[in-house]
């Protein structure tokens, strides 16, 4: 039986959504994968709300996030990263691993980055090459003010490359109303798909960039004008420059179809009460959410442990004695202090939560710890 995943991702995966993993190989090539293809990308394309151009790259959603910057920079530029968590902090390295100048705005673990600093950093370099952030950090469970902070770039004239990796489909974001340039998610989270594929939307303005810095010797695979160049030179019948995962791309058209027949707006309503009754829960136990509930994730909660008690003892005691996976804390200064429980995926329901509430009731009392609240 397969554990009950209420992880940061990947999530549970429908049955119908599973059944296209178990399907015979189909090539990678030809009039009718070329179809089943690019009508992913245009299901893709409603999901991240962009009339932009839609690659799938094979890896993950740190390969495109890698891609993406790689592609609008040169060594030597200016790269304001925006940084309260253990992802912020990837996007330094791969902005590093570029030779670029970081230009680092940072907020306190468990506080959102503050748009007022953004402005500062601007202001302070104006030819910087692109302000880059994570719009749900997931170490931490706190949603920046995304929207805010692309708007700042734009009238600056600065590009914005995201990291929508757990926030695409299970938190507000529309790309080319807030003026994202590029955007990168993964279809293990709140797609609702297998990990593998990593889903980036690319912008007008974001190939202009690109176009305009041919010296960029970024290389070839992760190189997005070398997607795009397939897709327009071959896109009759191999719009991808390597073998792409066809089954993964079969899961995520069928995920994909699911989550629009929903609907966006009402999966996310259904998230957030999912998160309201986990943060009433815990605090009836005695525990306290990071964030408030004001600032909730629709998707992620990550919750204090007991004082003295590490996290990583509540994950061993879940996984051994009710077979739920949660997480423990990520990055230096959570490891040991939080512990996190996703509530994403198109199978998370109440009963899920309960379970979980359930599950720390039962390491409360094992521990002689329970305190429930009146």
């Amino acid at each position: 039986m397969a554990p009950n995943l209420m992880i940061p991702g990947p999530v549970t995966v429908e049955d119908d959504v599973l059944y296209e993993m178990s399907q015979p190989v189909r090539p990678h090539y030809g009039a009718d994968w070329t179809a089943v293809y690019n009508e992913t990308r245009a299901l893709l394309k409603q999901v991240f709300r962009t009339e932009g151009d839609v690659h799938i790259l094979v890896g993950s959603g740190s390969a495109g996030l890698d891609a993406g910057i790689g592609s609008l920079t040169l060594p030597g530029e200016k790269a304001i990263v925006g940084t309260n968590g253990y992802f912020g902090e990837r996007l330094i390295e791969i902005c590093e691993a570029y030779g670029l100048q970081v230009i680092p705005v940072r907020a306190k673990l468990g506080e959102p980055l503050d748009p007022a600093r953004f402005e500062e950093a601007l202001g302070g370099h104006p030819k910087a090459a692109l302000v880059t952030l994570v719009h749900l950090e997931t170490a931490t469970a706190v949603l920046n003010p995304l929207q805010e902070i692309a708007a700042l770039a734009r009238r600056h004239a600065v590009p914005v490359v995201v990291d929508a990796v757990s926030s695409l489909a299970g938190a507000p974001l529309a790309m080319d109303e807030w003026g994202i340039d590029i955007c990168v998610s993964a279809t293990q989270k709140g797609l609702g798909a297998p990990p593998g594929l990593g889903p980036i939307a690319i912008s007008a303005r974001a190939w202009e960039i690109m176009d305009s810095k041919p010296t960029r010797n970024h290389g070839w695979y992760l190189n997005l004008q070398t997607w795009r160049k397939f897709a327009t030179e071959w896109g009759a019948w191999h719009p991808h420059p390597v073998t792409m995962a066809t089954n993964n791309v079969m899961a995520l058209r069928a995920s994909l179809n699911k989550l629009l027949a929903e609907g966006i707006e009402s999966r996310i309503e259904r998230y957030t009460k999912l998160a309201l009754r986990l943060r009433n829960g815990v605090r009836r136990l005695g525990l306290r959410p990071l964030t408030p509930d004001a600032r909730l994730a629709p998707v992620l909660t990550a919750v204090y442990g007991p004082e003295g008690v590490g996290s990583s003892e509540i994950v061993k005691y879940l996984r051994e004695e009710h077979d739920l996976r949660i997480s423990g804390g990520l990055g230096e200064g959570l490891a040991e202090r939080v512990f996190r429980v996703g509530h994403m995926g198109p199978r998370v329901s109440e009963q899920d939560i309960d379970l979980v509430l359930s599950g720390l009731e039962g390491f409360l009392q094992h521990r002689g710890i329970l305190q429930i609240a009146s």
